[in-house]
């Protein structure tokens, strides 16, 4: 099982600009599930958006190397004003990273009352 990850994209605006000037750059979800391939990954579902985000996809790469790899090369291109990556969990692990919460014995605490 991979890592299932979200990732929003906000393009810069001469970006944004060039993609309505040429049709053939439009379809950014294309390029995205190519370079998701690449690293092994497998792309899930992708959107367009607009107001605070452009993008939105959400996909599984192999593992944390991959996915890094892969921000890496997205990142060097530039055409993104911001970017956000969140990795997912599934709900069986949710569920267990809630128990696992409850039955570890810690110190750690607010630093309020």
């Amino acid at each position: 099982m991979g890592i299932p990850v979200l990732y929003l994209v906000k393009y810069h605006n001469e970006q944004k600009a060039a993609m309505v000037a040429r049709a053939e750059m439009r379809d950014r979800a294309e390029v995205h599930r190519k370079a998701i391939t690449d690293f092994g990954g497998k792309p899930i579902a992708q959107y367009g958006s607009y107001g605070e985000w452009d993008m939105v996809y959400i996909y599984e790469m192999p593992d944390q190397t991959a996915l890094a790899a892969n921000l890496h090369l997205t990142d060097s291109f530039g055409l993104a004003m911001n970017s956000k990556a969140i990795p997912l969990l599934h709900m069986d692990d949710f569920v267990k990273s809630m128990e696992l919460a409850e039955e570890t014995e810690t110190e750690y605490s607010p630093a309020t009352p």
